[in-house]
């Protein structure tokens, strides 16, 4: 298909990280049988570059690019490409490093599209790593590392140059052990491996700052997959001594220790999460790639290290200067004691408290430290440990998740202190005034909330940057004025905003002089004050402002400047429980807003645009509210509303949205998008809404006529349908079949719903979860059109005969979950009663050669599986919760490898521990006898986890 578009005119070539514009030009006229002249110049090869494309279709792939710094080089190297390729040709560039790609969009014209590649889907990874395993055919003798093999890929997270490297090591291999030790270990760790995967990841890595490198080479202290805050890693690079102070001292280190971030994050070292839904928009979180997770763990050697349960100590370096540990048990003293050079040090205890001499052990440890810097005490039972902390004299940064009161005023002692957070103080009541003279350096303080109202003066902190509540009182040392002087704030939480007496004093707090100040919240915690409009208009913030909230005001309009003119940076806004605001200023108008929560706003009926005749708060004569509609910021990334039951309508939609949540508000129908009438030389958006989640809209009958139908839905990933009982129907085939990005679609307590319309045309859709739906019209016709999920789950097993739902054959997961209270279903209009929950044989055999994991919960009524289980030769997981009634297992497939059973009945827990004995008879020898045994008690297992919970 490509060559027929393009012809012979498909030119492939390496860029490599020595960019050199006039060496491609070069070597793409050579690809192109360019009849060679003696023009050495650039100019001269690139008018013949151009003379050559002119009037062809062509297709240019530059692959593996790494220059992102130089951007005049792109300059000169595209030039003579644009206009080409705005008459058919097209260029495709690969590239390791988002960096480099807006680094090239940033020179080309209107049209390109960015791709972001993920891995492969979990079947496609096994079934390269088998290619290279076992060849062009699994001999299906090979059963147990054909089993081995896919956990093995599995945790490979769909990388393909991985599965492809260790399949080819392991190839030949039928030694258990060896497989077992790949499967049980990370990818650094693997000998084999390490040298060909660490050598490609290595360009990114040696291509950064020997301080940007220390950067990344900290995170490796974190368990995988962890989700980093921006400012939390800022906080502990900065504390743990990474940043350097400047010699000009023109930016301050957490200023650099941003970039650094940035720089590893455009480089796609970090990914950005995608927020949930009610999270704090403010807050973005970022994760190491697996890959990159684990490059930072090989070059990291023995300077950063995280220790777990089952790790020794001998495997930690005594020269471990960066050390978390992951679970406290009697090794952990051990660890810290032979740590002599540890500057930072994060322990999680899992647990919900502690053995004394285990917390001793590891109080007088950490008292010995003293070369910390960062101390963080995550999870329970850190109670007595302020005495030992208060001695670390160097300490820079202290976090504890639940502290005690004895003591704690010491750590108010530690003289170079730059960030002190705790989470919960037991017996807060008794903590007293606490002085703060001793704290010159401190940036960021965060205590709950009636320890710091009971810290007086807290102006004195010149230094603070960071405050979490600062709660405002009516006597000297607790007023607003003691913002006054706190000019390098960058965010603050006050509390308690009706204290503030007057005018005066709001104005004198001098928000609106802090250049720095990036968040604020405004908080009122007593609905009974007596309002004053004009103390909420004096706290103007400064113009720098991106993060507002405001909470709790019960004001009928909102502050007079919230306006372009005051917030004309503002990206995050989130107006909460302000009782009486009926309306909105125009949001339209803040034109940085990426992110808008609103929430219980009782009140609210208009969100108002300022192209509509909107002025302060009123409307001139030929408009009105009702009828003007609104409309949203061009550039809005996160819009959510929650709680306003009033809000009968949604203004207009931006095509930049990418996550819309509604819960509870009074809407009819959805609201419609539009690209908000960009400029004509801007690049053409399409729409990017991957996310629509709808909660309790109880008016919204169907999603008819808004969006969905104008086509604005091509980008949605994600669709939830919470407690919409008035919602009787979902789109037709036709608009589902254009939602090729589909992929997750969950409908629970929406009992309205009679049919699920044309969902069965969803090719693109993986998982399906259907709860709690009561008048599914189980064999109402449906559109023929059958879906190909991965996971369904659902909590009535009559559900399979719905129509889009009777025909699937490869589905890898099935969820039961019974409700103690299920609703009746409809056959054709007639009530069913509730049956019990159950696996049908028949879908259980259409789905066996894919099907991987069967789960059953809340059945209290099943009393036995099928008979045909072992006939899933998939079927790697079989995991049952309350099944009281359940008082045996049939014959098991041959390759199931993990069982939970919790709340069985005593019967079964009986057969499953001689199942249990037998299989470690297996592990410790007599294996032959163990297992004619087990064949015996009718069961074959050849499992890795075996758990089981009696209900009695």
């Amino acid at each position: 298909m490509v060559q027929d578009h393009f012809g012979n005119m498909i030119i492939w070539v390496h860029v490599s990280k020595s960019f050199d514009p006039k060496m491609l030009v070069r070597r793409i006229l050579e690809s192109i049988k360019w009849d060679k002249s003696s023009a050495e110049a650039l100019d001269s090869l690139q008018s013949d570059l151009t003379r050559q494309l002119a009037t062809s279709r062509f297709l240019l792939v530059l692959d593996d690019a790494w220059e992102d710094t130089e951007n005049q080089r792109w300059e000169q190297f595209l030039g003579p490409l644009r206009n080409n390729a705005l008459m058919g040709g097209k260029i495709l560039l690969t590239t390791r490093m988002r960096s480099v790609a807006d680094a090239v969009i940033h020179q080309m014209p209107a049209g390109y599209k960015l791709l972001v590649l993920e891995g492969l889907d979990q079947e496609d990874t096994v079934k390269l790593f088998n290619h290279h395993m076992f060849g062009e055919s699994v001999p299906n003798y090979c059963w147990e590392l054909r089993l081995i093999g896919e956990q093995i890929a599995k945790k490979l997270k769909g990388c393909p140059f991985v599965a492809k490297v260790i399949g080819q090591q392991l190839r030949g291999s039928t030694d258990l052990s060896r497989w077992n030790t790949i499967l049980n270990q990370d990818i650094h760790q693997i000998d084999e491996i390490v040298p060909t995967i660490m050598e490609m990841l290595r360009l990114s890595y040696q291509n950064l700052t020997s301080e940007v490198q220390l950067c990344f080479r900290f995170c490796s202290i974190f368990p995988p997959h962890y989700k980093f805050k921006v400012e939390e890693v800022i906080e502990m690079w900065v504390s743990s001594g990474l940043i350097l102070q400047r010699e000009n001292g023109i930016k301050n280190q957490e200023d650099i220790a941003r970039e650094h971030f940035n720089v590893l994050s455009r480089k796609s070292f970090f990914s950005m999460v995608p927020r949930e839904l009610h999270a704090d928009p403010s807050e973005d979180y970022y994760v190491l790639h697996d890959l990159m997770y684990e490059l930072a763990c090989f070059v990291s050697s023995d300077e950063c290290s995280r220790f777990k349960d089952g790790d020794r100590e001998s495997d930690i370096s005594p020269r471990v200067r960066y050390l978390y540990i992951q679970g406290v048990n009697f090794g952990t003293a051990k660890v810290i004691s032979q740590s002599k050079y540890l500057r930072t040090l994060i322990i999680e205890n899992d647990g919900n408290s502690m053995q004394e001499e285990l917390l001793d052990g590891i109080k007088k440890a950490v008292k010995c430290s003293t070369s910390l810097r960062l101390l963080k005490f995550c999870g329970h039972g850190w109670f007595g440990m302020n005495d030992a902390v208060a001695e670390l004299k160097h300490l820079r940064y202290i976090y504890i998740s639940v502290t005690d009161e004895p003591n704690l005023r010491k750590l108010f002692k530690l003289y170079h202190l730059e960030v002190l957070q705790i989470i919960k103080i037991e017996k807060e009541e008794k903590v007293s005034s606490i002085e703060i003279d001793n704290l010159p350096c401190l940036r960021k303080l965060y205590l709950p909330k009636d320890t710091l109202s009971r810290i007086p003066h807290i102006g004195r902190l010149c230094t603070l940057r960071e405050v979490n509540g600062f709660s405002v009182r009516k006597k000297d040392g607790h007023r607003i004025t003691e913002l006054q002087d706190l000019r390098n704030l960058w965010k603050i939480i006050v509390l308690d905003v009706q204290n503030v007496s007057n005018c005066n004093e709001a104005y004198a707090a001098k928000l609106d002089n802090k250049s720095n100040l990036k968040a604020l919240s405004l908080g009122w915690s007593d609905d009974q004050y007596i309002v004053d409009a004009q103390i909420l208009n004096k706290l103007v913030p400064h113009r720098n402002l991106k993060h507002l909230i405001i909470s709790g005001y019960n004001g009928i309009q909102p502050p007079i400047w919230m306006e372009p003119q005051y917030l004309s940076n503002l990206v995050h806004l989130k107006l909460d429980g302000c009782a009486e605001w009926n309306e909105l200023p125009p949001l339209d108008s803040l034109k940085a807003l990426k992110h808008v929560l609103l929430a219980h706003l009782p009140k609210l009926k208009y969100i108002t645009s300022s192209s509509y005749g909107y002025d302060s708060y009123g409307y001139r004569e030929n408009q009105t509210k009702r009828t003007c509609p609104g409309r949203l910021p061009p550039h809005l990334f996160t819009f959510v509303v929650k709680d306003c039951p009033q809000l009968s309508k949604l203004p207009v939609l931006p095509f930049s949205l990418q996550f819309l949540g509604i819960d509870a508000i009074g809407i009819l129908r959805l609201p419609t998008m539009s690209d908000q009438k960009a400029p004509r030389d801007a690049p053409i958006l399409e729409p990017q809404l991957s996310v629509l989640f709808i909660e309790s809209c109880r008016f919204l009958v169907s999603l008819d006529g808004c969006f969905i139908q104008e086509e604005h839905y091509k980008a949605l990933t994600v669709l939830k349908l919470f407690r919409c009982h008035a919602l009787r129907s979902l789109p037709d085939a036709a608009h589902f079949q254009r939602m090729s990005e589909l992929k997750s679609v969950e409908i629970v307590e929406c009992n309205s719903l009679s049919s699920l319309g044309g969902l069965g045309g969803l090719s693109s859709l993986k998982v399906l979860k259907i709860e709690l739906c009561g008048n599914l019209l189980l064999h109402a016709p449906a559109e023929s059109l059958s879906l190909e999920l991965e996971t369904l789950a659902i909590d009535d097993h009559q559900l399979l005969t719905l129509s889009q739902l009777k025909n699937l054959c490869r589905t890898r997961r099935l969820i039961l979950s019974g409700a103690s209270e299920a609703p009746k279903k409809k056959i054709s209009g007639q009530d069913l009663l509730p049956d019990q929950l159950q696996l049908p044989e028949e879908w259980l055999l259409q789905n066996s050669s894919h099907l991987e994991h069967i789960e059953i919960s809340n059945a209290e009524k099943l009393q036995s599986l099928p008979s045909n289980m072992h006939c899933l030769n998939t079927l790697r997981s079989l995991l049952l919760h309350n099944t009281p009634l359940l008082q045996s297992l049939p014959l098991m497939p041959p390759h199931l490898w993990v069982i939970i059973i919790n709340g069985c009945c005593t019967e079964l827990k009986k057969q499953c521990q001689v199942l249990f004995d037998l299989l470690i008879a297996m592990s410790k020898g007599g294996r032959q006898e163990a297992q004619m045994r087990i064949r015996h008690q009718s069961f074959r297992l050849g499992m890795l986890v075996y758990e089981v919970w009696s209900a009695c």
